[in-house]
């Protein structure tokens, strides 16, 4: 029993002993995972002055610096794409056409007051009519007809054909009927013309049957047509194909019949227009 208690004493101590030993191992094994911590830092957590060479391969994001010759790219060269963009206006078609020279080479044909080298210019090749200049050409060429009808013809700027023109005065729409009075059924009477500043202007056909009334033929029909940027109807024979477009001027070659009328084609050369149309005439 006091050899027992002799050596209690001693194992105590040793005890005591190990569990210091013990606690202060702790920290160096807690260091382990702390060092694995840092070590599987993503970039985006480290700090800039940890994390060496910056031109590594690891960090494709990072943008490479610019070097001292490289300018900034101007903001007129690149537009700011939020900006509006104008679209192009598409290229104007072209025709075939008397390539003219000088204002008299546009007559043709037999000329008169309304229809002379005073009544066209030539611009950038084209011919461009220019309509009636004055009073005076109106009396010229109307003189015969005021005299049978009693009708005073003047220069009226504002024509139905998009040009100024010799209409009738008036001062309403019956002054203006080339029939009866108050007839209707034909395609220049009192439902085709307005009364407008003191000028009639025609307003174009409203039906096959007015066309065919006023030619006395079934063959002609009211249809739609362009003129110097006016659309008008008028009385005209419906083709079936581009001959029957042609007349004296412009051959076959010239038109295309597209729904029952005679469109003028676009041209693809001078070339073409000499061969196609008329050898004095170019793609303008």
């Amino acid at each position: 029993m006091k050899k027992l208690l002799f050596i209690l004493p001693f194992i105590l101590i040793f005890a005591v002993s190990c569990g210091e030993s013990k606690k202060t191992d702790e920290p160096e094994n807690q260091e382990k995972p702390t060092d694995q911590t840092d070590s599987a830092d993503t970039p985006e957590n480290q700090e800039p002055a940890d994390t060496g060479d910056t031109t590594e391969p690891s960090e494709p994001s990072e943008p490479a610096e610019p070097s001292g010759d490289t300018e900034a790219t101007e903001p007129s060269e690149t537009p700011d794409k939020g900006e509006p963009q104008e679209p192009e206006e598409p290229a104007a078609e072209k025709f075939c056409q008397y390539a003219c020279t000088t204002d008299s080479d546009c007559v043709q044909g037999g000329a008169s007051a309304i229809n002379d080298g005073d009544n066209y210019k030539c611009e950038n090749r084209k011919c461009v009519y220019l309509g009636c200049l004055s009073d005076a050409e109106c009396d010229e060429v109307y003189g015969a007809v005021t005299e049978a009808t009693g009708r005073v013809y003047r220069c009226n700027p504002n024509g139905a054909y998009g040009y100024p023109e010799c209409t009738p005065v008036c001062s309403n729409a019956a002054d203006c009927n080339l029939y009866g009075e108050g007839s209707t059924q034909y395609a220049y009477d009192l439902d085709n013309n307005k009364c407008e500043n003191g000028f009639c202007v025609y307003t174009g056909c409203n039906s096959d049957a007015e066309c065919e009334t006023s030619t006395y033929s079934d063959l002609y029909k009211c249809i739609e047509q362009d003129y110097s940027g006016k659309t008008l109807k008028i009385c005209n024979i419906p083709c079936k194909t581009a001959a029957d477009c042609a007349n004296s001027v412009y051959p076959e070659g010239y038109y295309e019949c597209r729904n029952s009328q005679c469109i003028a084609k676009s041209c693809e050369s001078d070339e073409w227009c000499a061969e196609n149309v008329n050898k004095n005439f170019s793609c303008l």
